[in-house]
C-alpha cells in the first residue's frame, strides 16, 4: 500500500511536469513568473488525487473508532488504533500528555503541525447507522472519529511522498492527535505536559504553524463546502462553579435563617446584567447559569446552594475581564443578602479539572494559506468566509502559541442524514468529506513548509 502510494505521487508528478517547467518560446529558458502558482497547481493535483486513493482506508477507520469512543483522558483505546496505523505506515511516533501521540514525518529545519482531536462525549447514540456505538453512554457525537481517520489519510500521502523522494521532501510534520478536547484542555496539556514530560513545546526542529480542522454541519456550510476567517473564529469558554453558604433552618420562621435561595435568585439576576450593562453593544459576551442546587425538602431553608454556568466571549481581553466581574458580582450579591460565596472558573466535574479555554483566534496569514490551499483544489466557489460563533475550541491554546488557523470543514448533508448539529444524540457526520479533509491537512503542511506565510 505504501509503495502504491509512493508510486502514484511519482507517476501524477511526471504527468504534470510539462506544466511545472514551462518553456518560454522566445528564450527557451524555463518561466519562472510562473513556477510559483504552476507549482501549487501540481502540488495540489496531486494531493487531491492522492486524497481521494484513501478513501476507504479513512472511511473504514472512521468507523472503527465510531462503534468505540472513549471520554477525555481515557482515549487508551484509540491512542492504540493511532499507533497501529502509524507503524504501518512506518511513521515514528511519541506519546505526549496521558493519551495523546505525536507522529513526524521528514527531516529539517522547518515544522508545521497538523491536529485531530480524539475524546468522546456523555451521549447515548440515538442513529440507527449500522456501526453506532457499542459503549453505552458514550458516543462520538462532535466527529472526532472522522477528525482522527482524516489526519491518518493525510499521513497516509505524506509518507508515500516523503518516501518517493525523501530529499525534496520540505520539512517536518508533526501529526497531533489530542485528547480531551471537550472539557480537558488536551491542547494545553500537550504543549507543556503537567508531569514534565517532553510537549511540542520543547520538540525540535519549533513548530511554525498548526492547522486544524473541524467538522461543520450546519445549513451554512453544506458538504463540499470550507471556510475560516483571519481573527476570532470562536469564543472563548470557561464554566463557573459558585458555592453560596447562608444559614439554614425551619422554612417556617425564615427570619432566624439566612436563605441562599433567594441570594442565588439575585445572583442569577444581577450576572445578566454584566452583559446588558457593562458590554460593548458591539462585543459579544454570553453568561448563562445553567444549574441551581439547593435544599432536599419543602419545609427546610438550606444551609447552602451550588450555581453553574458557563461565560462566552469573543474577545481575548473582555473573556478575562468578565471572570473578574462574575467573581466580584457573586460576593457582592450573595453579601449583600448576609451569605459569603465563593466563585471557581477551574471547577472538578467528574474528576476532570474543567480549564478556561481562550477565544480562537486565528492568525491572518495562516489563514490566508488555508483559503488559498482550498481553493487551489476545490476552487473558489467552495470556499467561504466565515463568521465567528460562541461555540469554543481548546485549538486556542495552539493560536496563543503559534500561528495557527482553525478551518471549518462543511459537513451538511441532508442526502446523508447530516442534519443534526453537534453534540446531537441524533449527530451524523457525511462520509463523503473525508477525503476534503485529508487533502486539506496534507497541502497546508506541503505548502506551509515549501513557501510559509
Amino acid at each position: 500500500s505504501r509503495a502504491l502510494l509512493a508510486l502514484c505521487w511519482l507517476t501524477l508528478l511526471c504527468a504534470l511536469a510539462p506544466s511545472v517547467f514551462a518553456v518560454d518560446d522566445s528564450t527557451g529558458a524555463t518561466t519562472t513568473a510562473h513556477m510559483h502558482t504552476i507549482t501549487k497547481a501540481a502540488d495540489a493535483n496531486a494531493v487531491l488525487a492522492a486524497a481521494q486513493g484513501v478513501k476507504d482506508y479513512v472511511v473504514n477507520l472512521r468507523r472503527q473508532l465510531h462503534r468505540r469512543p472513549e471520554l477525555m483522558w481515557r482515549e487508551h483505546g484509540t491512542r492504540d488504533v493511532i499507533t497501529r496505523e502509524l507503524t504501518a505506515l512506518g511513521i515514528s511516533y511519541e506519546y505526549v500528555s496521558a493519551t495523546g501521540v505525536v507522529g513526524t514525518i521528514g527531516t529539517g529545519a522547518k515544522a508545521v503541525g497538523l491536529r485531530a482531536d480524539m475524546d468522546a462525549l456523555p451521549l447515548t447514540e440515538a442513529t440507527a447507522s449500522s456501526y453506532k456505538s457499542e459503549i453505552e453512554g458514550v458516543m462520538h457525537a462532535c466527529g472526532h472519529d472522522g477528525h482522527v481517520s482524516m489526519l491518518l489519510g493525510a499521513a497516509k500521502i505524506l509518507k508515500a511522498k516523503y518516501d518517493a523522494d525523501p530529499e525534496t521532501f520540505p520539512g517536518v510534520v508533526r501529526l497531533i492527535f489530542q485528547p480531551a478536547e471537550e472539557g480537558g484542555a488536551g491542547a494545553k496539556e500537550m504543549l507543556a505536559p503537567s508531569d514534565g514530560s517532553t510537549g511540542l513545546l520543547m520538540m525540535k526542529p519549533e513548530l511554525e504553524s498548526v492547522f486544524g480542522l473541524h467538522n461543520w454541519p450546519y445549513p451554512e456550510m453544506p458538504s463540499g463546502t470550507m471556510g475560516t476567517r483571519g481573527g476570532t473564529i470562536m469564543a472563548g469558554s470557561g464554566c463557573f462553579d459558585v458555592n453560596i453558604t447562608g444559614r439554614g433552618g425551619h422554612a417556617a420562621v425564615p427570619h432566624n435563617n439566612v436563605d441562599v435561595v433567594v441570594a442565588g435568585s439575585a445572583v442569577v439576576t444581577a450576572l445578566q446584567t454584566l452583559v446588558s450593562r457593562l458590554t460593548d453593544p458591539l462585543d459579544s459576551v454570553v453568561i448563562s447559569v445553567t444549574v441551581f442546587n439547593a435544599g432536599s425538602a419543602s419545609n427546610v431553608m438550606a444551609d447552602s446552594a451550588n450555581l453553574q454556568g458557563t461565560l462566552r466571549a469573543l474577545n481575548p481581553k473582555t473573556f478575562i475581564k468578565f471572570q473578574d466581574k462574575i467573581i466580584e458580582m457573586v460576593q457582592a450579591v450573595a453579601a449583600a443578602h448576609g451569605c459569603t460565596a465563593s466563585t471557581s472558573f477551574e471547577p472538578e466535574w467528574n474528576g476532570v479539572k474543567r480549564i478556561p479555554y481562550p477565544p480562537t483566534v486565528n492568525d491572518a496569514k495562516a489563514s490566508a494559506l488555508a483559503m488559498r490551499v482550498a481553493s487551489d483544489m476545490f476552487g473558489e466557489e467552495s470556499i467561504k468566509t466565515v463568521v465567528p460563533v460562541m461555540p469554543a475550541e481548546d485549538f486556542s491554546f495552539f493560536g496563543e502559541v503559534f500561528p495557527s488557523v482553525m478551518m471549518w470543514l462543511g459537513a451538511y448533508n441532508a442526502t446523508a442524514g447530516a442534519t443534526h448539529p453537534l453534540h446531537s444524540t441524533e449527530y451524523v457526520l457525511d462520509e463523503n468529506v473525508l477525503t476534503t479533509g485529508v487533502a486539506l491537512h496534507a497541502l497546508y503542511a506541503l505548502e506551509y513548509l515549501r513557501v510559509g506565510i
